[in-house]
């Protein structure tokens, strides 16, 4: 790729969550730099505009950092949709999701990026704080789950669903974690738990099951007595 021409970088990134984790705020800087800007064949693999082939090691090397900080580094940006990340035979491709906001401004959206600014601060706070609250709804998830598997792949799970399915899942969530189907069960993994919709399973909780078992004649008599006496 050349290392010819220019990107935009916007102000407002310093606003940005992660400006102040250095470590990412490299890296994302690194893959804007670096991502192609048109579309380019490599060995028989298309790589799209906005995309780099690329991989830790090479990162790491062309950054400073360390693998398990470039690790670090991508899982957070994965988090918050900045970029995603698809495994291939050369490598890892990865996409800068919003890779058009840091490229060239023609003069006509230069003349227009007051108005435009304005509308996209207001759905940038407004879709911040949907994420705040997705992402303390995931942590109620997380911690009232008994299988604490795959956190980040169930974190971009959770991300996507509704919020009425969010709601149903934090209110019954509890109730799932105490279930038992029967000796011996264990609760599915929270990814598969997630991808099946498993909170609208119909689970009889520990007051149910209790209704449902049948009464000794003994202790009905023994309940009668005492009802009768007003001890109960």
């Amino acid at each position: 790729m050349s290392n010819q021409g220019w990107i935009k970088l916007h102000r407002g990134l310093l606003d940005w969550e992660w400006y102040d984790d250095v470590n990412t705020k490299i890296v994302f800087l690194h893959l804007i730099l670096k991502a192609n800007h048109k579309e380019v064949k490599y060995r028989g693999e298309t790589i799209n505009v906005g995309s780099l082939l690329t991989g830790r090691e090479l990162l790491s090397k062309e950054t400073g950092l360390s693998v398990q900080q470039i690790r670090r580094a991508i899982s957070n940006l994965e988090t918050t949709r900045e970029i995603t990340t698809k495994k291939s035979r050369k490598g890892t491709v990865i996409q800068i999701v919003k890779y058009k906001d840091y490229q060239v401004a023609t003069s006509k959206t230069t003349a227009k990026q007051p108005q435009n600014n304005q509308k996209a601060t207001t759905n940038k706070n407004d879709n911040n704080e949907k994420n705040e609250k997705k992402l303390s709804d995931f942590e109620f998830f997380w911690e009232n789950y008994p299988t604490k598997i795959g956190k980040a792949k169930c974190l971009k799970k959770f991300l996507d669903l509704k919020q009425e399915d969010v709601d149903k899942i934090k209110s019954t969530i509890k109730d799932f974690a105490a279930y038992k189907q029967f000796k011996g069960w264990n609760h599915p993994n929270p990814e598969t738990y997630l991808n099946q919709e498993r909170w609208n399973d119909e689970i009889k909780t520990q007051e149910h099951k209790q209704k449902d078992l049948p009464i000794d004649p003994i202790v009905a008599l023994a309940q009668k007595a005492m009802k009768e006496n007003g001890l109960i």
